[in-house]
């Protein structure tokens, strides 16, 4: 087990663990969390099966976690860390994005990329104390990741399944879940779908709601002159866009009217955006 800690000395701290096995890397990590986040306490691990038996001993507020580790890597690591009783959140660092697809099915809050950027940490940074301080609900999470996703995932790989012709009568009224309810809601009222492990969320006004219909399958059953598919996981009502913003690396991002939510437009999906 490592021995480079920091010993908790004020409890109301956020304790964060960092878990990479390059040394420089931890301790540049924690240099950048120590700036950018000065009242928090940090615990350094040098693999995967050091940080899982500090994890077993004491409660860490968030793990950060390389992905390619010895023995224990970090998505085994995540696997064993969402036993315990009070997990950790996770954020996972890479130098490889091939791996944000396992990082978005085991519900990890952010994914960074190697070499670390300030700026982008510092916005990882914003979402941990969001969720510390219960401002944002699980499913912004999943929903931040997809949107990563969809920027980290080449081209080829949004586009896995087939395009279908819509069927003869759009659906109009869907049946969804919210906690114990069932409710009926409009196609008309509903912002967007986004996918996620087993559901399918539907967004009406910034209310969540659960069905068991995949991306594709609604693909088929919606109107595609009212709902288009911005990338593999989502589909969005023309009518709730409000603007199209695109920054400097060409990534496209819809601004909704009357929901807070942002969502990226993957780039085989931008030519829907394009002036003709």
């Amino acid at each position: 087990m490592n021995t480079d800690m920091k010993t908790a000395t004020n409890t109301a701290a956020p304790r964060l663990l960092i878990a990479d096995d390059e040394p420089l890397l931890r301790r540049h990590l924690q240099a950048l969390l120590t700036e950018f986040w000065p009242e928090a306490q940090t615990t350094l691990a040098e693999d995967g099966s050091a940080a899982l038996a500090l994890c077993q001993q004491q409660r860490f507020d968030i793990a950060f976690l390389d992905i390619q580790m010895p023995g224990l890597d970090g998505l085994q690591l995540l696997r064993e860390l969402r036993r315990l009783p009070a997990p950790p959140l996770v954020v996972f660092s890479t130098a490889f994005n091939q791996h944000a697809v396992s990082a978005f099915e085991l519900e990890a809050v952010d994914y960074l990329l190697k070499p670390l950027e300030e700026a982008r940490l510092q916005q990882c940074i914003t979402r941990l104390k969001q969720r510390l301080s219960l401002a944002q609900k699980p499913q912004a999470d999943l929903l931040h990741l997809q949107q990563l996703l969809s920027q980290l995932m080449p081209p080829a790989a949004t586009m896995h399944e087939a395009p279908t012709a819509p069927t003869a009568e759009p659906l109009r009224w869907i049946k969804a879940s919210q906690r114990d309810t069932v409710h009926l809601l409009d196609i008309a009222d509903i912002d967007f779908f986004l996918a996620e492990d087993k559901y399918t969320t539907v967004d009406s006004a910034g209310q969540q709601y659960l069905i068991r219909t995949s991306i594709a399958t609604l693909e088929q059953q919606l109107d595609p002159q009212l709902y288009w598919r911005i990338h593999r996981g989502c589909i969005v009502q023309v009518k709730s866009i409000l603007k199209v913003e695109r920054d400097e690396f060409g990534h496209m991002t819809l601004v909704l009217k009357n929901n807070p939510t942002e969502l990226a437009v993957s780039r085989a999906y931008q030519h829907l955006f394009r002036q003709h």
